[in-house]
This record gives C-alpha cells, sequence and structure tokens, in this order.
C-alpha cells in the first residue's frame, strides 16, 4: 500500500497516521492530510528542526 499524497485519501491519511502512531493522531500530520506535505518530507524538516537536540 502507498502512503504517498497522489495515491491516497484524506480519510485514508488520516488513518495512516493513527496507524503509525498506536491510534492517535498528531496535528503535526495536518500537511500531510491536507495534501500539502508527504510524511517524508515533514519528518526530514522534524529531524533537521531537532537535530543535536538533547532531551531533558
Amino acid at each position: 500500500m502507498s502512503i504517498l499524497i497522489k495515491d491516497t485519501t484524506p480519510m485514508e491519511r488520516i488513518q495512516i497516521v493513527k496507524e503509525a502512531l498506536d491510534g492517535e493522531y498528531d496535528e503535526f500530520y495536518d500537511d500531510y492530510v491536507a495534501g500539502k506535505k508527504e510524511i517524508a518530507e515533514l519528518n526530514s524538516e522534524y529531524s533537521e528542526a531537532h537535530a543535536g537536540a538533547e532531551k531533558a
């Protein structure tokens, strides 16, 4: 199954996010659900923004 925006509906994308997050939904993925950015793009942006950040 493809998770690409072009291959899914918004409802399918919500389900994909929920399945990946053990039934939860995170607003971080709103741009994916809306068809604006792929999951890989969002995850890459998150990684770049938090690279080297230490957890307390």
